[in-house]
């Protein structure tokens, strides 16, 4: 009689799956970390290809109109970048006359300073008997301990300056360069598609039209802010009133606490050349009004319509790329965050992550704006 072949038990089922699962998170859990390792060594790198690659999709339809009227492809892809040139350049000269001007006062304004600390000091004599040499060694003992702290910062800073400045000088070649391959980048991301359903292409276009409608979007706040911060240090008459709006509206870029780093310098400067302390509340109150704007109906519309990520994932991924690349990872964070979920939502495996990470979906396949045609 034949015997029946044997048939394996539950438990060493069980096993065999547990075993399965733990692979699969070992390799898994290997691949963030490689992954991570590898954006952490390579930022400055990345960091260029990023936001070259963003430039770039803001000038393709203006190369591409070029080419339409008949020219070159090499001069359509350098007038592009010599308009980006220009317009870099002419903001970074604006802020340094008007900064070249502001230093011309700084003497009047630390003279300003120690005026208003040597009234504290007599108020706090006055109320609180406490002499004026104690409150001077105490003061100096913390500006010494601050001079320690900030003298590594400095140097971090400067170092970090000198790198974003070797790095902006190289992002409008690498643009050009995009722009002067991008019909062989498009072949090679059509040629990746598997089945022939187009899928890696239109997640570059879509990534494309995210990348250019949050650029549009950050810059047009930029401009809505520096307008609205402007007309309200005038109205208060603060000196600098438009350089310290412009300040603002940049250091707006960065999440969060950006809005509060560009109110703290007009704040001073009203604290120090004006008679009364109201007119500090005033600058205060001038970012708050026009942030609350901002948030409530300028960016959700210019900005938010672009990435669609739910709050929690903005704050995670802020958190998380602020660690990886610092200052820039700040500023990033939000279309990198959404590029990623553009690729989770092509993906069938990867689908929940990108509902967990998203809001109310603009792009990508299902929702309803069309997804970007392949351009010819």
């Amino acid at each position: 009689m034949a015997e029946l072949p044997s048939t394996p038990s539950t438990s060493e089922s069980f096993n065999s799956g547990r075993n399965t699962s733990l692979q699969r998170y070992v390799l898994v859990l290997l691949a963030v970390i490689a992954t991570v390792t590898v954006l952490a060594v390579g930022k400055t790198l990345f960091v260029l290809l990023f936001v070259a690659g963003i430039f770039s999709f803001l000038l393709l339809p203006f190369c591409r109109k070029l080419e339409r009227w008949g020219w070159p492809l090499w001069l359509a892809a350098s007038t592009s970048c010599l308009l980006l040139l220009v317009v870099f350049f002419g903001v970074i000269s604006f802020l340094g006359w008007q900064y070249a001007h502001f230093g011309k006062d700084l003497p009047a304004l630390q003279a300003a300073l120690i005026a208003r600390i040597d009234s504290g000091q007599a108020y706090l004599e006055s109320r609180f008997n406490i002499s004026e040499g104690q409150q001077t060694a105490w003061i100096n003992k913390e500006l010494a301990s601050l001079a320690e702290s900030g003298g590594a910062l400095l140097m971090g800073l400067f170092s970090a300056t000198g790198a974003a400045l070797a790095t902006a000088i190289v992002i409008p070649i690498v643009t050009f360069f995009l722009l002067l391959m991008k019909g062989r980048f498009r072949e090679f991301f059509t040629q990746l598609r598997g089945q022939g359903d187009g899928a890696v292409m239109r997640v570059v276009d879509n990534i494309s039209d995210l990348s250019r409608q949050w650029l549009k979007g950050v810059l047009t706040v930029m401009l809505f802010l520096a307008v609205l911060d402007s007309i309200g240090f005038l109205a208060l008459g603060l000196d600098y009133a438009i350089l310290l709006g412009v300040t603002a509206a940049i250091l707006n870029v960065i999440p969060y606490v950006g809005p509060w780093l560009g109110a703290f310098m007009p704040a001073l400067i009203a604290f120090l050349t004006k008679d009364s302390a109201m007119y500090a509340l005033g600058v205060l109150g001038v970012i708050a009004v026009t942030q609350f704007l901002d948030n409530n109906f300028v960016t959700p519309k210019v900005v938010g319509s672009s990435v669609s990520i739910n709050p929690l994932a903005s704050i995670i991924a802020l958190l998380a790329w602020g660690m990886l690349w610092g200052l820039m990872g700040l500023i990033l964070a939000i279309p990198i965050t959404g590029m990623i979920k553009l690729v989770f939502d092509e993906i069938p495996a990867l689908k929940p992550w990108g509902y967990i990470l998203g809001d109310e979906p603009k792009f990508g396949k299902g929702n309803k704006k069309k997804l970007v045609k392949a351009k010819a």
